[in-house]
Formats: structure tokens, C-alpha cells, sequence
């Protein structure tokens, strides 16, 4: 009975050492572990996403400076990639300190893990004629939309949320950007909805007759942290304010031809 005891003690030891990403645990280990997007083909078009490699390069660049505050060097870093649906329950678990990855702050998040004030926001429009106007989520009423098929998320999930009397007509899927551009051009779909900054990305590269809608939603994006460490997570939000209100990260974002909303004041103060 007492060995018995002894195992479920140090399982519950080994447990509570491995799920733990205090400031003191990152700082005796050595290095921060971030979970990122995944690196994946290195062409543009072998990507669902557009911007992946814009957003990805900005991130990192803020994973440096996160260590870099934490650590005194910003390459006692580790990245660890994996797929969208993971991200978010390894940092509630303790299996990295942080995730930087275009995390989506929402309810359902939040109860997971903490966030740090938003470092990003944009949010959803469509890719249309230039001769379209979209404004607006209630203009896709009656509308013929496309989106784009995913493994991992579904671009979809919004039209749910919507009143019935604003759902498009109808939903087409399609496998990558171009087919959908193609679709757009040719009359089969009036406009295809996904995030901002992939079509920024993509009109700017192929949208010969296309543009980007103004932002249909607003969707803040934040650093994801463990819940309680409030250490780090000061860390986090000093190193994100100073570079918002130095300029930098706005500038990392429009070198990377994303660009961003304005942070309004009330998600500053997060």
C-alpha cells in the first residue's frame, strides 16, 4: 500500500514539475518555449494561408524580444510547431510557456489560458471584384460565398453566429486562393471570405481586378500564456506595449504587408 502511495506521489510530482512554466522554472531551464506556426513549404502557393510566412516572421520576432526580456538573450529560445488545435491546450498544460501563433482571444479561450494585451488585430472580410462594395456582414446576404477548405479550422464557423436574414445564399468550398480568385473573376461566387491579412497578402501578389473588403469583424490577437503566471505575463505585456508605442510593431506588421486595425484603448488596458 505505501509503494503505491509512493508512485501516485511521484507521478503526481512529475506531473506538476513537467505542467510548470513559472518565470523561475523558464529562467533555470535556460530557455523560453513557444509554440508557433508551422514552418511547412517554403512557396507561398503550397500554403492555404497567404500570409503564413508574414504572419510567422513577425511572431518570431516577438518571441526573440519576449526572450530576450525574460532571459537576457533572445536566443535562449526553443520553437515548437504544432498543428492549430494543439497550441492552445500545451500551454494550458505547461508543455510550452507561450504561444504566439495568431491566437484568436475568445471566450471559449480564455477559460484555458490567459492572454496578454493584444499585439494584432484585424479581422474578417472578403476578397471581391474591384467593381464590388462589401462593408459589411449583413451585405453577404443573398451573396454566393466562397471559403477555403481547411484541416484544422473552419472560416465557416462565422456565418453561423450570423441572424438568418444576413447568411449568403450559398457556401463553396474551395482548396486554395487561387481557385477561388478564378471563381471570383469568372462569375461563379461573388466573394470569398477569410481573414484580412491573407487577403492583403494575396490581392497585393494576384489580385489584378480583386480587393479586400473593409474588416467585417474585429478579432483581437494575443499572446497565449498559462493561467496564474503573472510573472511572465508582465513580462509579456511590457514587451508588447513598449513595442506598440515605440512604433516598432506596427512597423514589423506593414513591412510585412499585413497591416492592422487600431488597438483601441479599452483592449490596452487587458
Amino acid at each position: 500500500m505505501n509503494l503505491l502511495w509512493l508512485i501516485g506521489a511521484l507521478a503526481i510530482f512529475c506531473f506538476d514539475v513537467e505542467a510548470s512554466s513559472s518565470l523561475a522554472d523558464i529562467q533555470a531551464r535556460g530557455r523560453l518555449v513557444v509554440s508557433v506556426k508551422n514552418i511547412g513549404a517554403q512557396q507561398h502557393s503550397k500554403h492555404k494561408d497567404p500570409a503564413h510566412f508574414e504572419k510567422r516572421g513577425v511572431e518570431i520576432e516577438l518571441a526573440h524580444a519576449i526572450a530576450a526580456r525574460a532571459l537576457g538573450d533572445p536566443n535562449k529560445i526553443e520553437f515548437k510547431m504544432m498543428r492549430k488545435p494543439l497550441r492552445i491546450p500545451a500551454v494550458a498544460n505547461g508543455d510550452v510557456d507561450l504561444a504566439i501563433s495568431m491566437v484568436h482571444v475568445t471566450p471559449t479561450a480564455e477559460k484555458q489560458v490567459d492572454f496578454s494585451i493584444p499585439y494584432y488585430e484585424g479581422g474578417t472580410a472578403v476578397m471581391e471584384r474591384a467593381t464590388a462594395n462589401i462593408t459589411s456582414l449583413t451585405e453577404l446576404s443573398g451573396k454566393r460565398l466562397g471559403i477555403i477548405a481547411r484541416n484544422d479550422s473552419n472560416t465557416a464557423d462565422i456565418l453561423t453566429e450570423m441572424p438568418a436574414n444576413t447568411r449568403p445564399t450559398s457556401v463553396a468550398e474551395f482548396a486554395n486562393f487561387d481557385d477561388a480568385a478564378t471563381a471570383i473573376r469568372t462569375g461563379k461566387i461573388d466573394a470569398l471570405l477569410s481573414e484580412g491579412a491573407n487577403i492583403s497578402v494575396y490581392v497585393e501578389a494576384h489580385g489584378d481586378g480583386l480587393k479586400k473588403s473593409p474588416a467585417l469583424t474585429h478579432d483581437q490577437i494575443a499572446v497565449a500564456i498559462q493561467k496564474g503566471n503573472t510573472e511572465l505575463m508582465g513580462i509579456v505585456n511590457q514587451v508588447v506595449k513598449e513595442l506598440r508605442d515605440s512604433g516598432k510593431l506596427a512597423s514589423m506588421f506593414d513591412a510585412s504587408h499585413i497591416g492592422q486595425q487600431a488597438i483601441a484603448n479599452e483592449s490596452q488596458q487587458r
